[in-house]
């Protein structure tokens, strides 16, 4: 997966629960931390982006809705993968 596409499918995904800017926002800040830039994003790092998102998350949707937008994340970023 390319880290760009990470980046919108994350940010589309969050942007009903935490606005456009503030979720494209916090998924690239996420990624600038942990070194995703550019190139391909590997399983690895993905799944420790959506750790990270998902305790943002919870603080604004609660740890029951994070845990289903991470997995809605997760599974758009399968099918991302498999295209």
């Amino acid at each position: 997966m390319h880290t760009e596409a990470v980046l919108e499918t994350a940010a589309r995904i969050m942007a009903p629960y935490l606005g456009e800017n503030m979720a494209r926002a916090s998924a690239r800040a996420h990624c600038q931390k942990l070194g995703i830039e550019g190139g391909e994003v590997t399983r690895e790092k993905a799944e420790a982006l959506l750790s990270k998102l998902a305790t943002g998350l919870s603080v604004f949707v609660g740890r029951e809705k994070s845990a289903a937008i991470v997995e809605e994340i997760r599974q758009a970023l399968a099918g991302v993968a498999r295209s």
